[in-house]
């Protein structure tokens, strides 16, 4: 067996042995099923006190712990609203079912807000009418937290060109100019007002649990700082067709048509629009 290959297929055990659910006999287990290979044959004979299976468990506990460290950073605001305990439960769930397959663990908790959508506790006869909101409220505010999080670290406008004059509505009819939006954009659709709420977690002060309300929120970055804007359906739609690569004369008369309102109308909206985005970091023209 090439070098490579052996390196890989030590890696692949040690990560089976780390992300199995059980106790150590079942993971060692589930590794000699998988790889052929048992802890004879990947950890080296020590003389010491601590036996083989005390330093996997060492290692394998450790590791978890490191991602959920990971976790931590990257959902922290989750964290503080769901307390350390429900927090811990979830990730440490999420771990095992979504263990690290990429080269940097910022791709880890990529899917956990998908994954407390698909464990939420099922709602039963006789909960009060609040229990259903209090689950789902979780899932939003992971939404946004990961989107704040992937707004950090994508391309933004820093270093582009500061316009010091506004877009005509001639520019729009004519494309003189481009409208692009920036690489750090994210559009979300939640089912709760977020930003203030989650302004209130983030900076430790007195907060009511927002009403269920379907919202529509971009996320985005602007001089280096993150920024959250609530927008309309409209909106919505509008900046979704511009991220999509469509020309802003086009998304308009596109998002005109799908919401039955004449494109004239709209374009006069988007004109006062344009400012906003802007100032937000939500769009940028050449």
């Amino acid at each position: 067996m090439a070098k490579d290959q052996k390196l890989a297929l030590l890696q692949n055990w040690i990560k089976t042995v780390v992300i199995t659910p059980g106790h150590l006999p079942q993971k060692l287990g589930q590794a000699w099923h998988l790889h052929g290979l048992d802890e004879a044959d990947v950890v080296v004979a020590d003389e010491g006190t601590a036996s083989v299976y005390t330093r996997l468990n060492v290692y394998s506990s450790g590791y978890l712990l490191r991602l959920l460290e990971c976790m931590y950073a990257d959902y922290a605001i989750s964290r503080k609203f769901m307390g350390d305990e429900v927090f811990d439960s979830f990730a440490k769930a999420y771990l095992l079912y979504h263990p690290s397959t990429s080269f940097t663990l910022y791709d880890l908790g990529a899917a956990f807000p998908g994954f407390l959508a698909k464990t939420k506790p099922p709602v039963i006869a006789g909960d009060e009418p609040d229990v259903d909101d209090f689950m789902n409220l979780p899932i939003a505010f992971a939404k946004l937290e990961r989107a704040r999080q992937e707004a950090i670290r994508a391309p933004g406008t820093e270093g582009a060109i500061e316009h010091d004059q506004e877009i005509s509505i001639q520019d729009i009819l004519f494309g003189v100019v481009k409208i692009t939006t920036p690489g750090c954009l994210r559009l979300l659709e939640l089912d709760y007002p977020m930003i203030s709420f989650f302004t209130s977690v983030y900076r430790d002060e007195d907060y009511e649990l927002p009403s269920p309300q379907k919202t529509f929120t971009a996320v985005s970055r602007k001089n280096f700082r993150v920024t959250m804007t609530d927008v309309s359906e409209i909106q919505y739609t509008l900046l979704s067709l511009c991220q999509a690569g469509d020309n802003l004369y086009d998304s308009v008369t596109a998002t005109a048509s799908f919401n039955k309102i004449p494109s004239s109308e709209l374009l006069a909206d988007v004109f006062l629009w344009i400012p906003l985005f802007y100032k937000n970091g939500l769009i940028d023209w050449a």
